[in-house]
C-alpha cells in the first residue's frame, strides 16, 4: 500500500514538472510572412443624398505584404507587431446631383455645384504599424485584434466630371456647361491614418495559414480645411491572403 502511495506522489509532482517543461519549449517568439491582396474603399459614411447612383470597381490586385513578429506569453495569449506595405483603392463611377466640388476646366477651376457624371480613381500606398493581442482558439484557428498607424507613402486620388453642368458657389449660382473636366486630389490627402484591426487565421498546414482581416480608419482622409469634397471619407479595407510561418511549432 505504502508503495503505491509514493508512486501515485511520485506522479502527482512530476506532472507539473512535466507541464512546466512543456511550456518551456514553447517558442517566445514567432516569426511570419503574411501576404494578400487589399479589398475595399475610401467612403464617407452614410453615402451622401448628392450621389444618385454608384457603381464600384476594386483595382486588383493590390497587394498587401507583412513581417510579423509574436511574443508568445504562453500557449494561448499573445502580443503582435507588424510592418507592412499596403496598396489601397478603388474605382467609382456615379451619377451627381448638386455635388460641391472642385474642378478644372480649360485651365481654369471652378468651384461649385456639380451634376452630371463623375468617376474617380484612388490607388495609395501605405506603410502599415498594426499592433494586437492574439488568441488561438483550438488546434488551428488564431484570432488578433488591436489598432493600427500608417503612412501614406504614395497618393493618387483623381478623376474627371462630365455630361452635366456645375453651378458656381452655390446650386442656384451661375450655370456653366461641363462636357468634361478634371480633379486632382492626391496632394490634399491627410499623410497620417489610424484605426482598429481584426484578423482572423486558420492553419492548413504547420506553416501556412489562410489570413483574413479588416482595418477601419478613424481619420478622415483630407485635412478638415479641404472644399473640394464636402464630406468626411474614410479608409475601409480587407484583406485576404496567407501566412507563412517561419518559426514552426
Amino acid at each position: 500500500m505504502i508503495k503505491y502511495g509514493v508512486w501515485a506522489m511520485i506522479a502527482v509532482l512530476a506532472f507539473p514538472l512535466c507541464r512546466l517543461r512543456a511550456q518551456e519549449a514553447f517558442p517566445a517568439w514567432e516569426y511570419k510572412i503574411n501576404g494578400g491582396f487589399n479589398i475595399g474603399g475610401t467612403s464617407p459614411l452614410p453615402l451622401p443624398a448628392e450621389i444618385r447612383t454608384i457603381s464600384y470597381s476594386p483595382l486588383f490586385p493590390l497587394p498587401h505584404v507583412a513581417l510579423e513578429a509574436i511574443y508568445r506569453l504562453n500557449g494561448r495569449w499573445g502580443i503582435s507587431a507588424q510592418i507592412a506595405l499596403d496598396y489601397k483603392g478603388f474605382k467609382v463611377d456615379d451619377q451627381v446631383k448638386n455635388l460641391y466640388t472642385e474642378i478644372e476646366m480649360s485651365d481654369e477651376i471652378y468651384s461649385g455645384s456639380f451634376t452630371g457624371k463623375n468617376t474617380t480613381r484612388l490607388h495609395n500606398c501605405f506603410i502599415t504599424l498594426p499592433v494586437a493581442a492574439t488568441c488561438r482558439v483550438g488546434e488551428r484557428w488564431e484570432v488578433q485584434a488591436g489598432m493600427y498607424v500608417a503612412w501614406l507613402y504614395s497618393a493618387h486620388f483623381k478623376g474627371t466630371a462630365s455630361d452635366g453642368y456645375i453651378r458656381r458657389g452655390s446650386p442656384v449660382g451661375e450655370k456653366t456647361i461641363v462636357d468634361r473636366a478634371s480633379f486632382d486630389f492626391s496632394d490634399r490627402q491627410r499623410p497620417f491614418d489610424f484605426g482598429p484591426l481584426v484578423a482572423g487565421e486558420w492553419s492548413f498546414s504547420r506553416r501556412f495559414a489562410a489570413r483574413g482581416q479588416i482595418a477601419w480608419g478613424l481619420n478622415p482622409a483630407f485635412a478638415s480645411d479641404f472644399t473640394g469634397i464636402p464630406y468626411k471619407m474614410y479608409h475601409i479595407y480587407g484583406t485576404l491572403g496567407l501566412s507563412y510561418r517561419l518559426t514552426a511549432h
